[in-house]
């Protein structure tokens, strides 16, 4: 009779340490390498902030854009201004004045609505809440106003056709 050789099996956790052991390890000069390649990469990305070379939003004038052809009082329109990315809301108030903003709140970027009964901008992912007179905060996380948009009526409709500056000289 021939006898059959004995096939041993090591034990799960042994195979997995062996395993272990088997693959390379970082070496010293391998970990220093890739820490001073993450940190050139960070010096780059801070050099070409610091040198200009991304454009900001905010400093971006789009061309006059048509709002609509008319908004009743008390009622809101949307659209796009300075660009297609940027969305906006145009508030005719109950006294008749014509308002526009972005429409982006300022706390996490939430697409702020018209509350034409409250008459107020309300932002519903954190209660934030803004006056339709000037985009001031009037309550909730927001830090900023919203950015103003420059309007122009004229026979055949409103217009578009800048973005408000606010100056910040004199205020703590």
């Amino acid at each position: 009779m021939s006898q059959r050789p004995v096939r041993t099996e090591r034990a799960p956790v042994q195979a997995m340490l062996d395993r272990i052991r088997e693959d390379a390890s970082v070496t010293r000069r391998d970990y220093l390498r890739i820490l001073v390649t993450i940190s050139g990469g960070l010096l780059a990305g801070t050099a070409a902030v610091a040198l200009g070379l991304f454009g900001r939003r905010d400093e971006a004038t789009g061309a006059e854009v048509l709002v609509a052809r008319e908004v009743a009082p008390g009622e809101s329109v949307r659209f796009w201004y300075p660009s297609e990315e940027d969305p906006a809301i145009a508030i005719r108030l109950a006294d008749g004045g014509l308002v526009a903003y972005s429409s982006v709140c300022t706390h996490l970027s939430c697409t702020v609505l018209w509350n034409g009964p409250a008459a107020r901008i309300d932002c519903p992912c954190h209660d934030g809440r803004f006056d339709p007179l000037d985009g001031r905060v009037l309550a909730g996380p927001p830090p900023r106003p919203l950015p103003k948009i420059e309007l122009v009526e004229r026979q055949d409709g409103i217009y578009a056709v800048g973005m408000v500056v606010e100056s910040s000289v004199g205020e703590p």
